[in-house]
């Protein structure tokens, strides 16, 4: 019986080399989900700082900051300039999604992740029969280690030129955020 060979058993020896495989596939997928880091949440209130900002030339605004809900994939925020809030919803697939839209152009933006930044890339499109300028922006969004500060930094392109920004906002309570703003 020692010579005969049976077709189709498995031998201990082809027992031992697969399930050193799946070990192994097992170890590095163990060795990668350790590795990848979730991407950070930027749900809050956040208030710009405009002595750590810098505006590339631009004047600085005397007030400016984001609402943001962030939940998944799914970013809704509402952003405060003086007095004047605009909102974007937008999914970070990487799509390019219509965020904004007026008589003369239409803004479409996508936002991705690059690793722990969050990265928005948008274009201003003119409508038919308006000669809307060529404006494109790309933002990189940071969260701070400890969660606390949000820095964006900004490339603005236009036909006049490019305009380089750094805008630093630190978060807010609920609180603070209704009392700055009264």
């Amino acid at each position: 019986m020692r010579g005969i060979q049976l077709r189709g058993m498995v031998r201990p020896r082809e027992i031992m080399w697969v399930c050193s495989g799946l070990a192994l596939l097992l170890l590095l997928a163990l060795v990668a989900a350790a590795e990848s880091k979730p991407t950070p949440n930027f749900s809050g209130y956040w208030k710009l700082d405009p002595e750590k900002s810098d505006f590339g030339g631009a004047p600085p605004p005397n007030s400016a900051g984001y609402v943001i809900r962030h939940i998944g994939a799914k970013l809704a925020f509402d952003y405060t300039q003086e007095s004047h809030t605009s909102r974007v919803e937008i999914t970070t697939d990487g799509q390019e999604h219509m965020t904004d839209s007026n008589d003369e152009a239409e803004v479409w933006t996508r936002a991705f992740w690059d690793g722990p930044v969050l990265v928005f890339e948008a274009r201003q499109k003119a409508r038919p029969a308006h000669p809307a300028p060529g404006i494109k922006w790309t933002s990189h969004w940071k969260l701070s280690p400890d969660g606390q500060t949000l820095t964006i930094e900004r490339r603005i392109t236009a036909p006049q030129g490019q305009l380089n920004q750094v805008l630093v906002f630190n978060r807010e309570s609920k609180e603070t955020s209704k009392n700055s703003s009264q």
